[in-house]
């Protein structure tokens, strides 16, 4: 008998997880434009060079053959349900009975006039990268450098650390951070907001809380509220959309809106399609984070199996974790429900977590990464702690 065909597309940590919990029984194919998985959650050590773009790298052919299946190198141009097939921008095609889809979210500018222009987003290594080259040709001039991080939640919380990390010695430096909401990372604990602006106090670090952007330019942001800030770097951190893929596949009613899906993770509008990871519009929303991507890639992957079995789908049941949120060298933040622990101590947890995290995903266990994790747990550990409850 001839093995049914499940194709996941897109190769992050939904679609790897999906395909490490798939067996030799299917026939399946790993499809993604990049050849690289990357570990997103730490791509802001790069702009202070704490983290190089291998230490966050990983070539996708090798997890995916590891597992026991095919990767095709590709961008998905068409998902075509009802046939059970999608083609590439290159006009291959690959036929499934299941199809898993964890495609994950793209930069989003809102509609705000210039931003996708003028601004640089965080949403990979390269963008990483690109951030990191830019601060540092600013920093050999002689003149003052004004960053704006547009954007005050996990992503632009996280980048401020890396900046001041880097160049908070530099009296030179100004940094504005822009946040539409009342308060820095909006629904998080406010301890997280007193936090990190006590952090701030006697750097040059403005935050705007409660303030939109109205345009960028090269040189400028410009606010609804009729001020403007000069900025020699704008970075845009205000979150994702879902890519165009999902409605011109007809996943989703809209542009820019995520695929609805049951609480078993199948598509609203095909049986044969899964959504796992960010991409997915669950009845009741989770935060988007890799440990919910992760499990959500199981799930997708044990349901595919059930329908093309014919069984009875399981329903996703979400397993809550502690969020670990890096403020540079100055802090980090064990965020669980409405209480934060903070202490610089902890980024050898969020290290180790993401050494542990690869090592799941590149198995067996990568020695060396691991005995470098030892020598800079101990450069990492400080002697002081605070907790906080809201």
């Amino acid at each position: 008998m001839s093995r049914s065909r499940i194709a996941i597309v897109g190769a992050n940590f939904a679609g790897l997880s999906a395909a490490q919990r798939l067996g030799s029984k299917y026939d399946v194919t790993v499809i993604d434009r990049s050849p690289w998985f990357e570990w997103r959650p730490n791509i802001h050590e790069i702009v202070s060079g704490l983290k190089r773009p291998a230490d966050l790298r990983l070539p996708r052919a090798r997890l995916v053959a590891h597992a026991g299946h095919r990767f095709l190198r590709a961008e998905v141009a068409d998902i075509d349900a009802r046939l059970g097939r999608l083609t590439t921008s290159d006009d291959r095609q690959v036929e499934f009975d299941a199809c898993i889809v964890a495609v994950g979210g793209v930069s989003h500018s809102f509609g705000v006039a210039g931003a996708a222009r003028y601004a640089l987003p965080l949403k990979t290594v390269d963008d990483g990268v690109a951030i990191g080259r830019r601060l540092k040709a600013l920093a050999r001039g002689r003149n003052r450098m004004s960053v704006v991080i547009v954007g005050a939640g996990l992503e632009g919380i996280e980048v401020l650390g890396e900046i001041l990390r880097r160049y908070r010695d530099r009296e030179s430096l100004d940094v504005t951070v822009v946040e539409a909401g009342p308060r820095l990372m909006p629904g998080s604990p406010s301890a997280l907001d007193a936090t990190v602006r006590r952090h701030c106090a006697g750097l040059n670090v403005q935050f705007l809380t409660g303030t939109a952007v109205q345009s960028v330019t090269r040189s400028r942001v410009h606010l609804s509220s009729g001020k403007s800030i000069r900025s020699d770097l704008t970075l845009w951190t205000v979150g994702a959309t879902a890519p165009a893929l999902i409605r011109e596949s007809r996943l989703a009613d809209r542009p820019n809106q995520w695929a609805p899906v049951s609480r078993a993770l199948r598509s609203r509008r095909f049986d044969n399609v899964f959504i796992a990871g960010d991409v997915a519009a669950l009845p009741r929303p989770l935060a988007r984070q890799a440990y919910y991507a992760m499990q959500m890639g199981q799930c997708a992957a044990e349901n595919a199996m059930r329908a093309v079995a014919g069984r009875r789908l399981h329903e996703f049941v979400p397993v809550q974790k502690p969020m670990l949120v890096a403020f540079g060298d100055l802090d980090t933040f064990l965020v669980s429900g409405r209480s934060v622990i903070a202490s610089p101590t902890l980024a050898a947890a969020k290290e180790l977590v993401f050494q542990a995290t690869m090592a799941q995903i590149d198995p067996p266990l990568r020695t060396a990464p691991m005995i470098a994790l030892g020598s800079r747990l101990g450069r990492l550990v400080l002697p002081q702690s605070r907790a906080s409850r809201t």
